[in-house]
């Protein structure tokens, strides 16, 4: 069976009425080579009408696969579900997100920073790596913050880790990293510390 083929198949069971069906066609999807130029033209409908499936699994896959395929031409597509009701689905755009390379708006940028204040653990960790990744320096209180206070020392990792992918930050920042060291508890979270002022210290070199 032919690329071509098998991508006819999988498109026929996004429509399938087992929603698990419906995911694994649309996980097997984002798992081929396919570049933008070869996408079938009905498959952007349908990976957009996925990301509205009522099945919280099925837009989770959606999620990934459509950045996967289309990369920043999907992010006004994803931005809506930062608001999404299910965890997962908001933890997936947040990943989504960070890897699509762009330039966020300041909408994008200030949406990001709010889901700092998420209660899930796992969404404020993902939101702190995509915001360094993503070079949003607005966001470097709300890291230090978490880096200082959020009582999961996963956060505060991953919010070292954010803070020493945005580069270009005041000296007063690195040394407040340092300081932290002091009383820091969590291996994790000092030797994220101890990488990250390395890190920054030779951006601004």
């Amino acid at each position: 069976m032919t690329l071509k083929e098998q991508l006819s198949f999988l498109i026929q069971d996004m429509e399938a009425f087992s929603s698990y069906k419906r995911a694994e066609a649309i996980n097997k999807i984002g798992k081929m080579n396919i570049s933008i130029a070869e996408l079938p033209i009905d498959l952007h409908s349908k990976l957009e009408n996925a990301l509205s499936d009522p099945t919280p699994e099925v837009r989770s896959e959606a999620v990934m696969t459509i950045a996967f395929l289309e990369g920043g031409i999907a992010v006004p597509l994803l931005e809506p579900l930062l608001e999404d009701s299910d965890v997962n689905v908001r933890s997936n755009v947040i990943s989504a997100l960070s890897y699509t390379k762009i330039n966020p708006s300041e909408k994008l940028a200030e949406a990001l920073i709010d889901c700092m204040k998420d209660t899930n653990i796992n969404i404020r960790d993902r939101c702190a790596r995509a915001l360094g990744r993503l070079k949003i320096h607005a966001a470097e209180n709300i890291l230090l913050q978490a880096v200082l206070e959020d009582i999961s020392p996963i956060v505060r990792a991953g919010a070292v880790v954010g803070l020493g992918m945005l580069e270009n930050v005041s000296e007063e920042l690195i040394s407040q990293l340092g300081s932290h060291l002091n009383t820091e508890e969590s291996d994790l979270v000092k030797h994220a510390i101890e990488e990250s002022i390395a890190r920054l210290t030779i951006a601004n070199d």
